[in-house]
């Protein structure tokens, strides 16, 4: 019987019979994994309210006999993020990022790279070093630059011309070619997204170099909704599906916002 240990963040959880827990859970060193933690809602010794969502653990799981679930053995806090857990639209920019992660990874492949990113906005977003919509573009445009998904912003989608050779200000976005397009190409139809030179540059920093570094990129009110706007529809759209939680977080952004 094989035993592993692991940092894990928890991206969401759901009660199984009267007294279990099934957990979804990123760990550092092997992925997501699927664990079952048995007794959890009555053992407040071996599991004392730490099952939660968004927390930093350090687990020690084993395989059951068979092909059974992995069992959660031990957990351990390492961060409950319970600042933003008060807070409802920092629990909606969480659960939209945790719910890209489950959406698109595969389960049991190592993903040091993801588990770092989810860490680093879930701790800013918890310690207000940056605004959940901030922390959220920075979230999106590192995780799809990952997974080879990243949008084409440094020229047109269609004809490959360099942004910095067009005099235009102002791009229209194409979801199907994946990133701007050109006034010189043919334009997708109308009411499409659209993102101004500034924009683009803004974002295009946001996904290299340091992520601290990265966190500081300053948008203007106009840019961040724009920015906003497009990676939320441009993200969903290439992983292929659309997430529940990025409805919700259009709902409470929206309450928020008014």
């Amino acid at each position: 019987m094989t035993h592993l240990a692991s940092p894990a963040i928890v991206l969401r959880r759901r009660d199984y019979g009267d007294f279990d827990l099934i957990l979804t859970v990123l760990t550092q060193e092997h992925g997501i994994c699927s664990l079952i933690a048995k007794a959890a809602k009555k053992s407040t010794r071996r599991f004392p309210g730490i099952l939660e969502p968004f927390a930093t653990l350090h687990i020690v799981y084993r395989q059951s006999r068979g092909r059974g679930m992995q069992v959660l053995e031990e957990a351990t806090l390492e961060a409950a993020f319970t600042h933003a857990r008060a807070d409802v639209l920092k629990m909606a920019y969480a659960s939209y990022w945790c719910e890209l992660v489950v959406l698109w990874l595969e389960e049991g492949l190592a993903r040091p790279d993801v588990y770092e990113l989810l860490a680093y906005a879930l701790n800013a977003l918890n310690r207000d070093l940056a605004s959940g919509k901030l922390l959220s573009l920075l979230f999106q445009m590192r995780f799809v630059g990952q997974e080879g998904l990243r949008p084409v912003l440094e020229r047109c989608s269609c004809c490959q011309i360099e942004i910095e050779k067009l005099a235009q200000h102002q791009f229209c976005i194409d979801l199907r070619q994946g990133g701007i397009v050109c006034h010189q190409c043919p334009a997708p139809g109308a009411g499409q997204l659209r993102l101004s030179k500034g924009t683009v540059k803004q974002l295009l920093w946001m996904a290299q170099g340091d992520l601290a570094m990265a966190q500081r990129v300053r948008f203007s009110p106009s840019a961040l909704a724009e920015a906003t706007q497009f990676l939320e529809a441009f993200v969903p759209y290439h992983i292929g599906r659309a997430p529940k939680s990025l409805v919700f977080l259009h709902q409470i952004r929206g309450q928020t916002e008014q």
